[in-house]
Formats: structure tokens, C-alpha cells, sequence
């Protein structure tokens, strides 16, 4: 309950919709009638939950669309508290008291309610002791919150489900209570959601799993009421909203709580009609939120305060495309040689690594054998110095756990992470994990680490190195999940390191653990780059090629714009994603009457090809190209077999015919062309066997007809 003097102020302002009260009782300057806040804690929300799940209304509100007149500055790389776990008791009371744990006292879940809640008060109490008269509620659907001493008006412990419709009527004039009279306005208004936490726990805070992605996207619709409410306000035009959104922790399998950067990274926005549009620059913290809504409502931000108020410093914005500042560009189609035009060429520096065909994009390098790899050298355009920011690129595919701690590039002494210089990591735990690791000195050593990776299909990874904030890295699994986690690098020195640097090693080129992988589009630049280019390249996946972005060569996946002439020979390989592996066709080593079984390689192996084109044709929809395809080196022409069984022909190359005719239907998008015969007056489609051997799957003509998607790439 309010003390007398604030139900003084809280009658004068039922009757005379003022505030008055402030001028009476002496108080600091009121806050504008139209001033309104809602502050979201989303508990176990990590930095790269709203990238994986579907969460149009959040989408809405980063993009700067949900209401006229509105922006947002956004984080996904955001940071909890470092001077305790990082668990929900001492972040909440940091989202709420803008301090963290050395300040406020509470370091875990089971001392919340020993706070210093008197020299770094809640963010509500110093709203109503600045103008009592104000309109304030506190929703939470954790009872240990409650524990948190402040001054709101209303304080309820419910579930999420029930605290989002109080949340509803009391924007919308409809709730009430013995000391919230129907019709009341809100002024500031904090929900804190809980459910996505208990997804976590139930099984893993990843973007891997159903339920944790599920259960945000939940969220996202819970929050979509709110805001509707809010905009459905019968004066909204006229209102000055804000809207900040944050969480208290991130998680690593089905637990959080270790200091790591999985467990640091979260989100961080804040909307309103004054702050700017673009991603937040520097280091966002929880503890940002109170200081950030303090603001809002005209309030000086108290001295004592660790957070900073956020909205106004974005980071700058790029309009000159990917190639500005890019520094070094190895697509491996042949050789390793810079595309970016630089003249950065890479060499040979150990043992006999590869170029072979079936990469992401055209032909990609294997380091397979050890003391493989390769050097881009010293060049003084890879010194990064103390504060020149960059990034590190590349597309990576393993089919097994790494032995021992590779680097997949670096140009530091891995005998410790402490010595200077930076590497990128194919191994931070269990053998499939990925990470950074930057230092200057051991006293600003920094590890940004695991997300873990899966085997056969392509990974796109990229680090982007901000010098005055954070390290950031992203990485895109083979279906389409982008997993973000972020550091701390404001501390970390001069970097420059007397070392090269080398792709499949350390900076000095004998370190014990040699990469075993396979790399493709190689890039370096000398700025980092936004989420949103990270997104452009990654493509959900599908991946788009640095060449093709930078309009470097015409695309060289056949689609229905294609041109191909009748007569002409074209080298080609053949691929499938299969669960998120890409399977390449491949012919059986194994021979029977000259003849070899097609396989469809799901390690990411590809045999090329010749396609003989015999006609042209096309429809509304489509490219329909006819012809021969015959595995290179004398291996055979690609046919149906005589045999069927269930409506199905195995796939077959025989050496001593020019194979049976196919037709490609090519049509917009390069990933799902088909590949049809007719065999014996039946249209038959190629297919991959749903059955696994080994990595390898049959190729099959399914005469039903059913057909699989494919990709046909020019070498």
C-alpha cells in the first residue's frame, strides 16, 4: 500500500486527472501525462532465441514497424552480469535495480531477499518517489521476485498465461483492484515471463530443440497481445511509449549458470519514438534496462547506478556492400588465389591439402592428413592492432569428432592461450565444438566458446570482432539454426603477432593437433560485419556464395534462367541435402559387368560429371533440359537399371553404353531441381534411399513417380 501523503497524491489524481500532487507536496518536476513504459524480463532467453524461433511480433518491434513513429535498438549479443552466476536471482534484481551483484548483494537465487534494496532502489520505487502519483505494476511469475522489495502500486505472483491478461486489462483500463480502481491508466508497467525458462530446463536452451523454440515463439504471441493492447489505447497517437525487453541468463544444455559466453548472451531492445533505428554499439547489459526506463520518464539516471541508458548509440551502418573492407577472399575453385583483389594469395605451407569438387560452393580445400595447411604469411593488412575491428569467415564440414584442440585459422602459439594473437577453433570441448580465443597478454586472455557442431553437412562460421565491445560468434548449422554467443573483448591489447597466419594451424605451423576438415569461401575483413550480412550469406542454410554477392561471376547453379547449348559439354557435379547432410552423387568403386551402383556420398563427396545437352525447352514454370550424364574419368553413363522392384530402378553407370536420356526440369530456385527418365514408358525420378550405409545412401528412379530435390553446380 502507498503511504498516506501517496494516497493523498492518488485520490487528487482520481479526481482531478493531474499532477498537481507534485507541485503540492514540493516534489521534483512531473513526468508528461503521455509518458508510458512496459520493461519485459523474458527469464532463459538467449541472444539467439528470437533469430531461431518464429516471432513475427518481436520481429515487428526490432524491425521498427510495429507503430508509426516508433524505432528500436536492438542487441542479440547482449551480456548478463559477470560478478555472479549467471542465474536469474542477483540478473533479476540487476534488470530491476540497474547494479549488479557486487552492489546489490545478491549473488544467487537463495539471498534475493537480503538485497540492498535501500541504496540501489527498484526501479518502480524511484519512479513513485519522484512523482507518487504515478500509475506503477509489478507481474511475475517467479515467487522468489517477489522477495524484491518495491514501491509499485499492484505486485502479482501468477503464471505467464495469466500475468500477459492482467498485463491486457491493465493497459486496457479493465482490471482492478482494492488499490487499482477499474479504469486507472498505467504509467510503467514491468512483466516478467517465465515459461521459456522451464523449456530450457526440460530439455536443452538451444535452437535445436522443438520445445525451447516452441516456447519463445509462445512468448512472442503472449507479447503480440500486449502490444495490441497499447496500440488499441483509445489516445496511443498521442502517447510516448517505451518498450525495453531483456533476460536474465542464456543456458548450455538443460542448465545455465556457468560463465561462459552460452550462458552470458542475451537480448536487449528498447523502442520508442526518440531513440535510434540499428544494432546497440558498445556492450548492452541487462542491468541497462532500469537506467534505460528511468530516462524515459524524464528522471535522472542516479550516479551509483552500474547500467548506462541505451537507445541512442547504434553502431554504424553499412551501404557499400560486402566488399567494403574486405581485406582477403579464397573461394578454392582451383587454386588459392584472393578474389577479393587484393593480391592476399594463400600457399601451400604443409603436406599435400586438396582442391576437389562438391563444396558449397564449386570446389573446396581438404586438410585431411597431418601437418596439412595452408598460409596466408604477415601481411601488415592482418594486423589488427588494439583496435581495428574484423571479421573471419568460412563455410566448414567434418564427418567426425576433431582429435585434440585444431585451429582452423589463427596466427598465435597454441601452446597457450594466453600468448597473443587470435584464433578461431574447431575443438573448445568435446570434439565438435567451435570457438574463439583472442589475448594480448594472459591478463586479457578471452574465450568465446562452444557451440557444439554436427558432422557431413556445411557449417558457415563467422567471427566478427568489435575492439571496443564484443567478440561475436556465429554459427549456421547445415538445417538452417544460426547459434549466436558473444564476449567481452573491450580489454584485450595489441594482438599483432610476430606469427603467420595459417588456415589448418596455429601461427607457428607445428602444433600438435592438425585440422582435419573441409574449408570453402575463406574470407577476411577488416570491419565486422552486422547480423544482417551474416544472414545474407548464411541464407537459411542454403548458403550464398561470396563471389555471387559480390558479383564477382554469374551464378553457376543451373536454374530455370540458365543458358545451355544443345550440343555442349558441361562439367558438373550433382548434390542433395539429406537431414541436413549434403550427399553428392558419386559412382560405387565397386565394378559388376561394367557396370557401378550411383550413390548418393552424404560426407559431402561429389564425382564430377559431363552433361551433353541434346535439347532446350521450357514451359511457364520451368527449364527443361535433356541429355546425357556421364561420370568423368571412364567410370560410365548414368542409367536406369532393367530390373524393378516396388515401382523402383536402381541407378546404375555402365561403362560401355552412352546412358540412358534425362531430362532436368530446372526452375527458379537452384535447390530443387528434379531429375527425370523414362524407362520403359514410365517417367521415373531420381531419388535418394532413406537408408544410410556408411555415409552412402543408393540412388534410385522412383517410377511412382516420386522424385527428390537436387543441385546442379557448373565446375
Amino acid at each position: 500500500m502507498k503511504t498516506n501523503t501517496q494516497s493523498v497524491c492518488q485520490t487528487l489524481k482520481q479526481i482531478l486527472k493531474t499532477s498537481l500532487c507534485l507541485t503540492t507536496l514540493g516534489l521534483a518536476t512531473p513526468t508528461l501525462a503521455s509518458t508510458h513504459s512496459l520493461l519485459i524480463a523474458v527469464d532463459g532467453l538467449r541472444g539467439d532465441g528470437i533469430e531461431n524461433a518464429h516471432t513475427p511480433n518481436l520481429d515487428k518491434v526490432i524491425n521498427g514497424t510495429w507503430a508509426n513513429g516508433y524505432k528500436t535498438a536492438f542487441a542479440h549479443y547482449a551480456q548478463t552480469m559477470t560478478d555472479a552466476a549467471p542465474n536469474s536471482g542477483p540478473n533479476h534484481v540487476g534488470i530491476m535495480t540497474g547494479v549488479t551483484a557486487t552492489k546489490s548483494g545478491v549473488t544467487n537465487n537463495s539471498n534475493v531477499g537480503g538485497g540492498n534494496y535501500v541504496t540501489y532502489p527498484h526501479y518502480l520505487t524511484l519512479l513513485e518517489q519522484s512523482n507518487p502519483s504515478l500509475n506503477t505494476a509489478y507481474l511475475v511469475t517467479w515467487g522468489t521476485d517477489m522477495q524484491i522489495t518495491n514501491s509499485a502500486d499492484i505486485k502479482i505472483d501468477a503464471d505467464d498465461t495469466t500475468n500477459t491478461q492482467n498485463a491486457v486489462d491493465i493497459i486496457s483500463g479493465s482490471f482492478s483492484a482494492s488499490n487499482w480502481p477499474q479504469g486507472s491508466d498505467v504509467d510503467a508497467l514491468f512483466l516478467f515471463l517465465d515459461d521459456v525458462d522451464g523449456a530450457g530446463h526440460a530439455c536443452c536452451f538451444t535452437a535445436s530443440d522443438d520445445g525451447y523454440v516452441n516456447e519463445i515463439k509462445d512468448v512472442d504471441s503472449q507479447i503480440g497481445h500486449v502490444l495490441s493492447a497499447i496500440k488499441n489505447r483509445p489516445n496511443f497517437a498521442n502517447e510516448d511509449w517505451q518498450i525495453v525487453l531483456t533476460s536474465d541468463h542464456g543456458g548450455r544444455g538443460s542448465s545455465h549458470g556457468i560463465h561462459a559466453a552460452d550462458n552470458y548472451t542475451i537480448p536487449f531492445l528498447v523502442s520508442s519514438k526518440t531513440v535510434q533505428q540499428g544494432y546497440l554499439a558498445g556492450i548492452p547489459h541487462n542491468y541497462d534496462a532500469a537506467p534505460t526506463t528511468l530516462a524515459h520518464h524524464g528522471l535522472a539516471v542516479p550516479t551509483n547506478m552500474d547500467g548506462i541508458v541505451q537507445g541512442q548509440n547504434i553502431r554504424p551502418k553499412n551501404d557499400k556492400g560486402m566488399q567494403q573492407d574486405l581485406t582477403t577472399y579464397l573461394p578454392f575453385d582451383g587454386n588459392y588465389q584472393d578474389a577479393s583483389g587484393n593480391q592476399l594469395h594463400a600457399q601451400v605451407a604443409g603436406g599435400t591439402p586438396s582442391l576437389q569438387a562438391g563444396g558449397k560452393f564449386g570446389q573446396y580445400m581438404k586438410l585431411n592428413d597431418d601437418q596439412e595447411y595452408v598460409t596466408l604469411g604477415k601481411p601488415s593488412e592482418l594486423d589488427f592492432g588494439k583496435d581495428t575491428n574484423f571479421t573471419l569467415m568460412t563455410w566448414f564440414r567434418v564427418s567426425g569428432d576433431q582429435s585434440g584442440d585444431p585451429v582452423i585459422v589463427g596466427n598465435k602459439n597454441w601452446a597457450s592461450g594466453a600468448n597473443r594473437g587470435t584464433l578461431l577453433l574447431a575443438n573448445e570441448g568435446n570434439g565438435d565444438d567451435f570457438g574463439i580465443n583472442i589475448a594480448s597478454s594472459s591478463a586479457d586472455r578471452k574465450d568465446i566458446d562452444p557451440i557444439d557442431y554436427s558432422f557431413n553437412g556445411w557449417w558457415l562460421l563467422v567471427a566478427t570482432f568489435d575492439r571496443k565491445g564484443l567478440a561475436t560468434m556465429y554459427a549456421g548449422s547445415p538445417t538452417g539454426e544460426l547459434h549466436i554467443i558473444a564476449g567481452d573483448i573491450s580489454n584485450v591489447g595489441d594482438i599483432n603477432s610476430e606469427l603467420n597466419w595459417n588456415i589448418g594451424q596455429d601461427g607457428t605451423g607445428s602444433y600438435t593437433y592438425n585440422l582435419k576438415a573441409d574449408l570453402d569461401d575463406f574470407a577476411v575483413w577488416r570491419r565486422a560485419l552486422t547480423l544482417d550480412e551474416v544472414r545474407t550469406i548464411y541464407n537459411k542454410g542454403q548458403g550464398a556464395e561470396l563471389n555471387s554477392l559480390l558479383n564477382n561471376v554469374q551464378n553457376r547453379y543451373l536454374t530455370k534462367h540458365s543458358h545451355l547449348d544443345i550440343g555442349q559439354s558441361y562439367p558438373v557435379v550433382i548434390t542433395t541435402t539429406v537431414n541436413g547432410e549434403t550427399c553428392g552423387l558419386e559412382w560405387d568403386n565397386n565394378r559388376f559387368f561394367n557396370e557401378r551402383n550411383a550413390k548418393w556420398d552424404c560426407s559431402g563427396n561429389a564425382d564430377p560429371m559431363a552433361l551433353t545437352v541434346t535439347d532446350v525447352t521450357s514451359d511457364e514454370s520451368k527449364l527443361i533440359v535433356s541429355g546425357y550424364l556421364v561420370a568423368q574419368g571412364g567410370k560410365g553413363a548414368l542409367e536406369w537399371d532393367s530390373s524393378k522392384s516396388s515401382n523402383e530402378r536402381n541407378a546404375k553407370f555402365d561403362e560401355n553404353s552412352s546412358g540412358d536420356l534425362i531430362t532436368l526440369w530446372l526452375v527458379e530456385d537452384a535447390n530443387l531441381t528434379h531429375i527425370v527418365t523414362q524407362a520403359s514408358g514410365q517417367t521415373c525420378g531420381l531419388e535418394w534411399d532413406a537408408r544410410k550405409l556408411s555415409n552412402e545412401r543408393n540412388a534410385k528412379w522412383d517410377c511412382t513417380p516420386n522424385m527428390d530435390n537436387f543441385r546442379i553446380e557448373r565446375l
